[in-house]
């Protein structure tokens, strides 16, 4: 196999249909600013990336819809949730724009990006560091030396060519994720769907218990955490949903490649 490595000069054109960004290093911005349903909250403490709102669970559950102080323990287990099941799959799951997300890369054929799906027909960069020194000179990498796999987010060197061995020297611009704004769409109207069904059922169970037992720890409003118990995952069903996007993992999907 050839052993050429994806790391010559090459003039910058390096931007292809499919789209993505990563930022542990770069900026990080949703692609849509979310605006929770009116009828769940005049003023909501929403993150913005939530995967749900507190009307859709309300609509769920099938409550009455609360108010006060009972609206904002809704609302902080939503963001709770959302947490949790991000952390658990590995990836931001509402559509986001990464820019510049710097990766580290063995002499390997692939770059594993932190996050997908890549989104097609929005802007895809890789770029190249063009010194061995920490300096911010970088070179786009014409698409023409590699592919890039959208559903799993894995960049590949074309015709054998392979990644340099590196310390931050690659930096990819790209979207990911999923397509919905908890405004106007929601994520069950999208491919991942299932995942806001998962978290329906999670919330409702830490709702019904949020007083003490079960699975929950502790409450505080004040600070908007809910801490609960491993056990709150023994759910096959909730499970088996979030298995699903964890496919990846074992490919190294979710980790950059480490030097």
């Amino acid at each position: 196999m050839a052993s050429a490595s994806i790391s010559p000069s090459i003039s910058p054109s390096g931007s292809i249909s499919p789209s993505g960004s990563v930022s542990p290093s770069g900026s990080v911005s949703p692609s849509r600013s979310v605006s929770p349903s009116p009828s769940a909250s005049p003023s909501s403490e929403l993150k913005s990336y939530a995967l749900t709102t507190a009307a859709r669970c309300v609509s769920y559950m099938d409550i009455t819809t609360p108010t006060g102080t009972k609206l904002t323990a809704l609302e902080a287990i939503i963001n709770t949730i959302t947490e949790f099941i991000e952390g658990y799959i590995g990836f931001r799951v509402m559509k986001t724009v990464y820019t510049n997300e710097q990766y580290d890369t063995e002499r390997s054929e692939t770059l594993n990006l932190n996050h997908y799906p890549v989104v097609s027909g929005e802007t895809f960069t890789l770029e190249r560091r063009t010194s061995a020194d920490n300096t911010d000179d970088w070179e786009t990498v014409d698409s023409q030396y590699y592919h890039v796999d959208n559903n799993t987010g894995i960049v590949e060197g074309a015709s054998g060519l392979r990644f340099s061995r590196t310390t931050k020297g690659y930096r990819v611009t790209y979207t990911a994720g999923f397509d919905f704004d908890n405004s106007a769409t929601f994520l069950s109207e999208t491919k991942a769907g299932d995942l806001e069904l998962a978290a329906w059922m999670l919330i409702e169970a830490i709702w019904n218990k949020r007083k003490g037992g079960g699975g929950v720890i502790s409450e505080r409003i004040g600070d908007y955490s809910v801490t609960y118990k491993k056990t709150m995952m023994e759910n096959e069903d909730i499970k088996a949903i979030l298995d699903k996007y964890t496919s990846y993992d074992s490919l190294g999907v979710l980790t950059p490649i480490q030097a």
